[in-house]
């Protein structure tokens, strides 16, 4: 399938799920293979994510075998193992590091989740399970909703199709796909405005456009703002923001506008003593998952090296935020999916300046957590305008945005949060929004 991002080709894809022998056992095999190409910042940049599900063929058969490869932009790392009742035990090789053995627990991953979306079509009735992830290293729910049968124009011939909806995991925007009731073949898949899949002869689905990422996605503002002024409380009229993206942080509220956008308005908010008094942490998010690495010794150490002699839980996060801002060099195109390739590696894009604050302030014993949205900024071409982003909020009685990446120990108010941890909602969003400021004021 050639994978479009608003209307420019920025990818293929392909994927598969068969009965096979291997060692004269009958199996089913699920592989998923994508390839992402993109310019960031004048470079161009790849990702190549190859997965591989192995299962029991029988109803309800367990998943036994995983493997990855992951390349290109992020970093390169194969994961290979063996699943049982007693857990997901695979192998990481990345180069130049040591193979690490991880320990999972066990994955209620089964051969019914090879396909879901195909599985709702053949049974025409809502569905839901969950896939093991090859990148957080857990299993991602997904449900999938029935809507129904209709008429798709594919290929310049009618077809009738399946159509389904697909949300993954904690997202809370959902795909839209088509399958041919004749054989069973994804015809369509849509996510928003932004991103559109079809399928293509090989050769070309895998001719790619140019894609600029940053000029793009940008969202045009007529309004210049100067970044990094705090304190402000800043308004915005946004068009097009859906009813399920209203995050909550206690620096950003909404009120719908008669013409059905909404009004969101967004406080540099700064640390309000009596609250980190009296409120507890969220435990969640002082926990290392396997790309948050905080109970890393490394990182452990620098830290408490960063962060030594301060009491003051916001405090602890600046400096951190001081520290990452100040030794990890902004790069495109120079991506990690691990807070430990970025400590070894010192460059990166807002996700690994972000990525790395966060687990240095977990292992600080400062719950955060990464956040993305939209802030103010100049692109690589020098326009001006709204650049999706990520940054962090960590808790210190209340939750407090700060910005590692522009070295802003309270995040501006020109931050708009759009959802916390993954950012598949974000593709959706793209091209989608439009964006203007109704009033700026002193806090």
């Amino acid at each position: 399938m050639g994978i479009y991002l608003l209307g420019r080709k920025a990818g293929y894809s392909f994927d598969r799920v068969s009965l096979e022998k291997r060692g004269g056992i009958p199996v089913v095999v699920a592989i998923d293979d994508t390839t992402l190409r993109a310019t960031l910042g004048g470079k161009d940049v790849s990702r190549h994510v190859r997965e591989e599900r192995t299962y029991d063929a029988r109803p309800h058969g367990r998943l036994v075998h995983f493997e990855a490869v992951h390349e290109g932009d992020g970093g390169n790392e194969t994961l290979s193992g063996d699943c049982d009742r007693a857990g997901v035990h695979l192998v990481r090789r990345r180069a130049g590091q040591p193979d690490e053995k991880l320990e999972l627990p066990p994955s209620a991953d089964v051969v019914e989740n090879a396909d879901l979306p195909r599985l709702a079509a053949a049974r025409r009735a809502d569905v839901s399970g969950v896939a093991f992830d090859g990148q957080s290293l857990r299993d991602k729910p997904q449900k999938v909703a029935y809507l129904g049968e209709g008429d798709l124009v594919a290929g310049g011939t009618r077809r009738r199709v399946a159509r389904v909806s697909v949300t993954e995991d904690q997202g809370k925007l959902a795909a839209d796909v088509a399958i041919d009731l004749r054989d069973g073949r994804t015809l369509q898949l849509k996510f928003g405005g932004a991103l559109l899949a079809v399928p293509e002869p090989e050769a070309l689905a895998k001719k790619l456009d140019s894609v600029d990422l940053f000029a793009l996605t940008r969202v045009p503002i007529a309004q210049q703002l100067p970044s990094g002024v705090v304190p402000e409380t800043i308004t915005y009229e946004i068009a097009g923001l859906p009813a399920a993206i209203r995050p909550a942080p206690e620096r950003q509220t909404y009120e719908a506008l008669p013409d059905g956008s909404v009004a969101v308005t967004v406080r540099a908010e700064r640390p309000s003593h009596a609250l980190a008094a009296s409120s507890p942490p969220p435990e969640a998010d002082l926990r290392a998952t396997p790309d948050i690495e905080s109970d890393d010794p490394a990182i452990r150490a620098l830290a408490k090296k960063i962060t030594a002699g301060e009491r003051d839980p916001f405090r602890r996060a600046t400096k951190i935020s001081s520290w990452v801002y100040g030794h990890v060099r902004a790069a495109y195109g120079a991506s990690s999916d691990r807070a430990t390739d970025v400590l070894r590696r010192r460059e990166g894009d807002c996700t690994e300046h972000s990525l790395l604050a966060v687990a240095l302030a977990r292992a600080a014993g400062v719950p955060a957590r990464l956040v993305h949205g939209l802030v103010y900024a100049q692109g690589s071409d020098g326009i001006f305008g709204l650049y999706w982003h990520e940054w962090v909020e960590v808790w210190a009685g209340q939750w407090l945005a700060i910005d590692p990446t522009f070295g802003q120990e309270i995040a501006d108010a020109t931050h708009i949060e759009l959802g916390e941890g993954d950012q598949t909602d974000a593709v959706a969003l793209m091209g989608q929004l439009k964006i203007s400021v109704l009033e700026r004021k002193p806090q």
